[in-house]
């Protein structure tokens, strides 16, 4: 099977390192009162944290250019490709619907909703490079049944980005912020979930390990390393991590992508590994 992936920034994936693995990666746009950026094409990661900080004003992001991107399909098509088509979450970006209804009459193509974001797309897309599948349809069922087992788990250093999101009310943002409130959360379903909170980064640290530790960890596959702006923030958490293997496993450390950062904020830190099968069925 000839096959071409496709991604979106919310993956952390940049261009550079889309071209070795021979995928695409189209950037979402965003969006602040003075200016529009293409996520990893005219914007990095660290100049979108400088901005969210010191600009003022809080960023809207918007979907990939859809042209573009059915233009590049029908190149592949035309080519005798299969494309697979990997968006963040539908329950976090409207990417899915709109990639959905955009690639219905495309028998060649398949448009996954991935209940994922940020490194839990990198490890679909390592999935989809290395899969030995003939056909999409035999991909597809490959790549759900490993979505199931990817999991995310995050701390938040301040509450001021979700309350600026409409995702807090205004009096739960200050009232956490006062007594120093930080939350926890996870990607559960495709949906952002908080998963606790916790007064201060080291007990939330610390109820970030525990409940790492409540699973089991896959060691077949990396674990990834999350954090936003301050890599420290990540650092601090892998150094109270007891298991050796567990911080020997971490092959790569992404700061989280801008649609994701722009309700996080700046100081989130977490971690990104796959569940073993037999915890889950157990």
């Amino acid at each position: 099977m000839k096959l071409k992936i496709m991604v979106d920034s919310s993956s952390g994936i940049s261009q550079d390192e889309a071209s070795k693995l021979g995928i695409d990666v189209f950037p979402l746009r965003i969006i602040f009162e003075d200016a529009e950026f293409l996520d990893g094409i005219n914007i990095t990661h660290e100049e979108f944290y400088d901005r969210l900080i010191n600009s003022g004003a809080f960023p809207k992001t918007s979907l990939p250019n859809l042209y573009e991107v059915e233009q590049k399909v029908k190149e592949y098509v035309k080519e005798d490709y299969q494309v697979i088509i990997l968006p963040l979450s539908r329950e976090i970006s409207g990417s899915y619907s709109a990639f959905k209804s955009l690639m219905e009459d495309y028998n060649d193509v398949r448009v996954i909703d991935t209940l994922t974001t940020t490194c839990g797309l990198r490890f679909l897309v390592n999935k989809a490079i290395s899969s030995k599948a003939k056909n999409l349809d035999e991909l597809v069922e490959e790549l759900k049944n490993l979505q199931k087992k990817i999991r995310i788990v995050a701390g938040i250093d301040t509450l001021e980005y979700l309350y600026k999101g409409g995702r807090l009310t205004k009096t739960a943002s200050i009232v956490a912020n006062v007594i120093g409130l930080k939350p926890i959360i996870s990607v559960i379903d495709g949906k952002v979930i908080v998963i606790g909170k916790r007064r201060g980064r080291k007990h939330a640290i610390q109820f970030i390990i525990d409940k790492v530790q409540e699973m089991k960890i896959d060691y077949n596959y990396p674990v990834y390393g999350l954090y936003s702006m301050y890599k420290e923030n990540f650092q601090e958490l892998c150094e109270n991590f007891s298991d050796n293997k567990m911080k020997q496993s971490i092959s790569f450390i992404e700061n989280i992508a801008p649609v994701i950062g722009c309700h996080i904020g700046p100081g989130a830190y977490g971690v990104a590994f796959i569940e073993k099968e037999d915890e889950l069925n157990s």
